[in-house]
């Protein structure tokens, strides 16, 4: 018989015991759901982070210390890195107690909560996910040590939880920057700082959280205000000069992160004394990290997906056995007409892997209806076709290797034992 012939023939068994074909196929969409749903699961995570270190720039090293680098140090420094290397400081507030409650003024209202990070206009190089209103900080800012500020400004995001930060539980008369910002637009104005008066020259629209592809902890999550990197510690003056900044180069390509990181090493020792010991972090190790607790984490679902793709396999052996059985006279009359042990053999297999592919439909019909309803993210779902395919392809191919062994025993019987079955 032909493909088709046995693919009708096959769906007429089927549809003629339902109940039966439903219990058979029940557990094979069981394991494809979760298949389904894992692999969904797994797919995005790795589009999230392929985005993510598109986004941060290839070849991205990073350190921190705790002396503040000169324009003239950050320019010897830039000089020594690889070819097209982009090289960013940023002020890092970390053991700077009064960096954590700046207070703003605009025309009289005090505003509480902002934290300022100083920053050289090549940090708009990486992790720029931002709609900018207004310009950036430029060099002329730096070597000019201006009063401008970037603000960053929060989306509204509908049905969100609110992040409890300190400064919620003081007086509620005070107004807050980010409450404050999202009803005054303050593009050109001017805010009082520390009793130095600020122009914000730029607005940073963050996207929603949702869409925002950097990693968690390079994120803003309190009100920011981004000043040029000379006026910071103008502003933050220390006795002892241990200020920290972070430093961030991006070369452009992996295979020179390596040389960027030891670059780093060996220049901070020189400036600073063989006491320095800069910790590098390579950004693609930070993904690589990610994506093997992304598959660890994943890996338990996988394993009950494949538990339960045995016990659909079984049940269609049964099932098969059982029709074989019920069909042993059907089988001799063929058998007697011509049919050959391959036609018999092709009948039921193409049987059980239509079971098989009713099984998948429906085991990714409930995998993608548990992605809607479990998945942290369901704005960026992809469903790629090889989720598809995949789940497509383990369903029939289980169909066929439990269907196997009773296919072959049904084209096995010789016509005349069979014809004598009642």
């Amino acid at each position: 018989m032909r493909l088709p012939d046995l693919m009708a023939t096959g769906w007429t068994e089927i549809w003629a015991h339902k109940m039966r074909s439903f219990l058979s196929f029940f557990a094979i969409a069981i394991g494809i759901a979760t298949f389904f749903y894992t692999l969904s699961i797994l797919s995005q995570k790795y589009s999230r982070l392929d985005q993510t270190a598109e986004v941060a720039g290839a070849g991205r090293v990073e350190t921190r210390t705790n002396h503040p680098l000169t324009m003239a140090q950050y320019k010897d420094l830039k000089n020594r890195l690889p070819e097209g290397s982009s090289l960013s400081l940023l002020s890092d507030d970390y053991n700077i107690q009064t960096n954590w409650w700046n207070t703003l003024y605009h025309r009289g209202n005090q505003l509480i909560g902002a934290t300022v990070y100083g920053i050289l206009p090549s940090w708009q190089e990486a992790d720029f996910v931002y709609n900018l209103e207004g310009r950036f900080i430029n060099w002329q800012d730096v070597e000019n040590k201006h009063r401008v500020a970037l603000l960053v400004v929060f989306p509204r995001e509908v049905n969100k939880t609110k992040r409890h930060f300190w400064w919620d539980d003081e007086d509620e008369h005070l107004l807050r920057v980010k409450d404050y910002a999202e009803h005054h637009h303050l593009l050109h104005q001017q805010v009082i700082l520390h009793s130095q008066t600020f122009t914000i020259v730029g607005i940073l629209h963050l996207p929603p959280e949702r869409n925002d592809v950097r990693l968690p902890q390079n994120r803003e999550w309190r009100p920011t205000l981004y000043i040029p990197y000379t006026t910071w510690y103008d502003l933050y003056p220390d006795e002892d000069d241990s200020r920290p900044v972070k430093i961030r180069v991006v070369t452009g390509k992996e295979s020179t992160a390596r040389s960027a990181g030891s670059t780093l090493t060996s220049y901070l020792r020189s400036q600073f004394g063989v006491d320095e010991k800069p910790e590098i972090e390579f950004f693609r190790e930070k993904i690589e990290e990610r994506l093997k607790e992304s598959r660890e984490s994943l890996s338990n679902m996988l394993f009950m997906g494949i538990i339960a793709m045995i016990a659909g396999g079984i049940g269609i052996m049964n099932v098969t056995m059982a029709v074989i059985f019920s069909r042993t006279k059907e089988i001799g009359i063929r058998r007697a007409l011509g049919a050959s042990r391959r036609d018999i053999l092709f009948q039921f297999v193409v049987e059980a892997m239509l079971l098989g592919l009713c099984g998948a439909v429906a085991g990714m019909v409930l995998g993608y209806l548990a992605v809607l309803h479990l998945a942290e993210n369901t704005s960026q779902m992809t469903f790629s076709w090889w989720v598809v395919a995949g789940s497509i392809l383990i369903a029939l191919v289980t169909s066929f290797l439990f269907a196997l062994y009773p296919a072959w025993q049904a084209a096995k019987l010789k016509p005349v034992e069979a014809l004598k079955n009642e």
